[in-house]
Parts: C-alpha cells; structure tokens; sequence
C-alpha cells in the first residue's frame, strides 16, 4: 500500500510539473537542400503537453512529396536539474516531386482545448550530385533488372465501338519484385471521353498470372468506365505510377559497409509507365428522331403528376425518370410541352447511378415545376425520350400517356378586364396592373417645420440621456472592477457554486466510460475548491498548493477541524483522479457533500473574521 501512495504521489508530482510548463509545438527537417530522388525526415514535436492530452494532429500539406512512410509516434520524458519535460514527435518520411523551393506550410494539434500550430519551413530540392561510374553502372543494371520484372499494363474490352457505347478501361500492375507502395504520378489523358470510376475493393487482391513464359503476381490497380463523346480514332494515353521496390544490397568486403548495410534490403523508387490504347469510335447512324439527345444504351421512362386537380397560380410537379443502362450521366432532361397558360421553370435534377457492375447503371429523375394561370381542363401532351439500343442497333423512343389535368378558379387579386386579350396574354394578368389607392389620406401642412416640433426636441435628447447614463454605468464598472481583490473576494462563492453544479450533474448521470466520468467528477469537485480559495484568499493559481492555503487559513484564525477536512478532501479528490477505480458511487456522493458543507462553512467563517 505504501509503494502504490509513492508511485500515486510521484505520477502527481511529474503531472504538476509538466503542467506546470507551457506546451511548444514545432517543425523540423533533417537535411535541407535535399537531392532530388532522396527522402528526408519531416518531425513535428509538441513538448511539455502532458500525457495524453494531445488529439487532432493536422498536418502540413505534403501534396509536393511522395509519403514514404508515417505518421510514426516516438515520446520522450527526461529529467535535467530537477525539473521534468516530456515530449511526442511526429515524422513523416518524404521524397520530393520535383527541383525548387517549397513551403511546407502550418502543422496543427489540440492540447487541452487550445489549438497549437507549428511555423512553415523552407526547403530547398537541388540535382542529385553525379556519381561515379561504376555505382552509376550498378544502379543502371539494377533499374533494368526491375524494369523486367515489373510493367504497368492497360486494357480495354473492346476496341471498336459506336459513339456513346461504355469502354470497360483497367490498369493492371505486374510484379515479380517486392513492391512496398506505389502512387499515381500522372493520370491518363482521356479526349474524346466521358469517365466514370469504376468502385474497386479497398485492399488490392493478388492474382497470378503468366506472361511470356514468366510467372507474376497481378494486381489491378484502376477501373473505369469510358463513354465515347465523338467519332474517329481516339487515344487513352498512358498512365504513370511510381512505385516503391524492396531490392537486396550486394555484398561487399568492407566491414564497416557490412555493418551499416540493412540485413533487409533497401528500398528504391521504379517508375512504370502504361502504353498508350487506339480506340475506333463509329459514328451514330442518321435519322434520329427529334427527342434524341445523345442517350445510347437500354432505358426505361415514367412520368407521374402529384395531383389530377388543382388551381390557378398553385404549383404542381411533374415528374419524369429514366433508367436503365448506359451513360446515365449525361442523359438532358426531356422537352416538356405545355399549353400556353402554364408557366414553367427549371427542373430540378437527381440520379443515383451503380458503379460497382461491369456496366454503368442506374437513374436520373427530372422534376418540373408547372404553374397553371387560367382555370379549365388542361391537357399536357405526351413527353418523349429517345435513345439508340446497341443491342437493336436502332433509335428507340418512349412516349408517355398524354397527361389531364382540372385547374379550378383559385383567389382573385384584381379582376382586370380581359377583353380583345388571347391566351398567350394571360401569364401577364394581375402583373402589369396596380390599381389606384382610393382610402382616406391624412395630408401634412404646408410650411410647418419638423425642428420646431416636440417630437424633434425629444428625439435630439433623448440618445444624449442615453450616453451619458452609459458613461456613468462603464465607470462605476471600471472602479468595481479596479479593485481585483474585491471583486474575486465577491465573486469566489458563485464560481465555487458554478463548479459544484457541474459536479452534481455528473453525480446524477451515468455514462458508458465509468472510469472516465468519475475521473471528470473528480475533476470538477477539485477544481471548484481550488478556485474558491484562490478568490476567496487572493492566492495566485501559479502559488496554489494545499500548504499555501492552509497556511492562509491559519492567519485568518480558521480552526483546526477545518483545515484538517479541507486537506482530506483534496487528497482524496486527487487519489480518485489517479485511481477511479477504488471509488464508488456512494463515495461519490459523499465527497459531493463534504465539499458543499466545506465551502459553505468556510464562507460563513471567513465573512465573521
């Protein structure tokens, strides 16, 4: 029991202290200029936070470099003339992209609620040294005896097809060397073509397969699918990605080398590169129909209307959806046509399309929004939507139902004469008219002045009463406020009431984390006690210790018994903090209620000395 109250005393202790220090967050590089081809280190240290008080770490922007690995977490705790630092170190392993200055802009970390950032820094990427000879002839054999065992493949379903038909597009990484990472360095230039991504599984299955005779392990690295825009030949250009390859050292008769060298391997960056692909895009055969706007595939169409009755000036939505197979994407929306009294406006767009098949489907719904503007019995035509069906290898058009609809006589504004107007003018109706105000008036005299009048004299007043009650009010404040003592010596029993309430309503919750809730109990009790005697006895937070207070207390002539339960109820606050587990609800309460009673007897003592 004795070594676990020491071990519990020193984790307070090494707490206090590190606390006790302000926290620091900062950047560092551990080589600058850095060659181009090479990885440096890229540390982000946040010291004297202490444990486990730091969460959502943000980093820099690091687009310009390829991450060769991270984030890695390392800690630290050190002791040096009897005071005690702690430190946590983020770092990345980065390779620059390419020659010049970069900025490796602002880092970011939460301790404690306040949020710390880190400073830019500046890095320099120069041309790798030249090198001599023999090692550039050794790099030289070992990047060809990779570029034979690794390639970057790209392949389509088909070459041949018609404009608009979806192109099945896959790029496939083979390997017989150990590769630890890789990235896109440049995507494929695709002219001519609409892409939709093709949805991969997140972690890349490995499948063998045999080229040339050689056996490799196969991973498909992107999908997509690819819907001609226009006719003639077109070309997908290659893909590049760079990839990160795992190759042993060669041995060597120097023993410090030997030393050195990584039983493992090291690890070298390979590029690979796709060849480019032909594709042969036949034109859509003549004689579409009017409707045809470029849809190819198989499609299906309904249309409702929210309601078969209605009035004038009331809005109804008419709704049309098209799905099916094909280039949902780019499906335009269907001419509507409506008799000359409707008013219509843009239709609002939605789809949902399934990537995840071999073919690209799904559905786009359009709804319209048609306001009626003279009654009767209406008569929408039919909508009609065309596309080409490769499997028919004609033009298709839907044609819905001709669609009926009953506009009742809704409120009348104004009710304007309609004579010798047609119906193209009945939008403008209720528009173009404002009627004449025919409602009594009450006129002013002319030549009467405003600033001669009541009124004007109490609205000139009136805001200089005002400001100088202001003047008056901020002053009285600033004179409370000039007398620091005072006023945290008033304000100590409210804030210790303030920090007890949050006690109790933790007292009356539950949580999921019992520990964690009887640690934050803890904390509150102990921190709306600590406040109230900082107010209470004008003892600055930095000198705040158990001895200071009762000391304080001592010089106020407050009992013994007092200090005594204002000393066990410190300690066993802060031995729950450290051992929560050892504390059950009951114990909850009671120190709930020895520290209410607590401060309210110190108040009552402290006011009759």
């Amino acid at each position: 029991m004795r070594v676990r109250t020491i071990y519990i005393a020193t984790f307070m202790l090494c707490s206090r202290l590190i606390s006790a220090q302000d926290a620091t967050f900062e950047a560092s590089i551990d080589k600058n200029p850095v060659s181009l081809g090479n990885q440096f280190t890229l540390s982000l240290t946040l010291e004297n936070a202490g444990a486990g008080s730091a969460k959502d770490l943000q980093p820099p922007d690091l687009s310009k470099f390829h991450i060769m690995g991270g984030p890695n977490q390392s800690s630290s705790m050190q002791f040096i003339n009897g005071v005690m630092s702690s430190s946590v170190t983020y770092s990345y392993v980065l390779q620059p992209k390419e020659l010049g200055k970069f900025t490796i802009g602002t880092a970011s970390i939460k301790v404690g609620g306040k949020v710390f950032t880190t400073s830019p820094l500046t890095l320099e990427v120069v041309k790798s040294p030249p090198r001599q000879k023999q090692h550039a002839k050794s790099s030289d054999n070992l990047s060809t005896q990779i570029g034979d065992n690794l390639f970057l493949k790209a392949s389509v379903d088909r070459t041949r097809v018609i404009q608009g038909e979806q192109i099945n597009l896959t790029f496939k990484l083979y390997t017989r060397v150990s590769v630890t990472n890789y990235g896109v360095n440049k995507n494929p230039a695709l002219t001519g073509f609409w892409s939709e991504e093709i949805e991969n599984p997140k972690n890349v299955s490995l499948m063998t397969e045999v080229v040339n005779g050689k056996q490799y392990r196969v991973g498909t690295v992107r999908r997509m699918a690819l819907f001609p825009t226009q006719s003639g030949s077109l070309e997908i250009s290659p893909m590049e990605l760079e990839t990160t390859v795992k190759v042993q050292d060669r041995r060597s008769f120097d023993p410090f080398d030997s030393f050195f060298r990584d039983p493992f391997g090291r690890t070298m960056n390979y590029m690979v590169k796709s060849k480019p692909l032909k594709i042969k895009v036949e034109p859509l055969p003549a004689g579409a129909p009017p409707s045809f706007k470029g849809a190819v595939g198989r499609f299906a169409m309904n249309t409702t209307l929210d309601r078969k009755s209605t009035e004038t000036n009331e809005p109804v939505t008419l709704k049309v959806t098209i799905s099916g197979t094909g280039n949902i994407k780019l499906l335009e929306s269907p001419a509507v046509d409506l008799p000359v009294d409707f008013e219509q406006y843009t239709p609002k767009v939605s789809e949902k399309i399934n990537r995840g098949g071999k073919k690209i489907s799904g559905r786009k719904s359009f709804e319209y929004l048609l306001i009626p503007r003279y009654p009767g019995g209406k008569r929408i035509k039919p909508v009609e939507f065309s596309y080409f069906d490769l499997s028919k290898r004609r033009y298709v058009t839907l044609r819905s139902e001709p669609i009926e609809l009953q506009v009742e006589q809704g409120v009348i504004a104004a009710a304007p004469s309609t004579a010798g107007i047609t119906q193209e003018d009945v939008r403008l109706l209720s528009q173009d008219i404002r009627f004449i105000k025919v409602a009594n008036l009450e006129l002013s005299r002319q030549g009467e002045r405003l600033y001669a009048t009541p009124v004007f004299i109490v609205m000139i007043l009136f805001p200089l009463a005002g400001l100088s009650g202001a003047v008056v009010y901020s002053r009285q404040r600033q004179a409370i406020r000039m007398d620091e003592v005072g006023y945290r010596n008033r304000r100590a029993i409210k804030v210790a009431q303030k920090g007890l309430r949050q006690a109790e309503q933790l007292l009356r919750t539950g949580s999921a984390d019992a520990s964690a809730h009887k640690l934050q109990f803890y904390s509150e009790v102990a921190r709306a006690v600590w406040k109230y005697l900082g107010d209470r006895l004008n003892i600055q937070q930095a000198d705040m210790s158990v001895d200071a207070a009762l000391i304080e207390l001592s010089r106020r002539s407050v009992n013994g018994e007092i200090s005594d339960a204002l000393r066990s109820l410190l300690e066993s606050c802060e031995m729950a903090r450290f051992a929560p587990t050892s504390f059950e609800a009951s114990a909850m309460q009671k120190i709930y209620d020895d520290a209410r009673k607590l401060i309210i007897e110190l108040e009552r003592t402290l006011k009759s000395k």
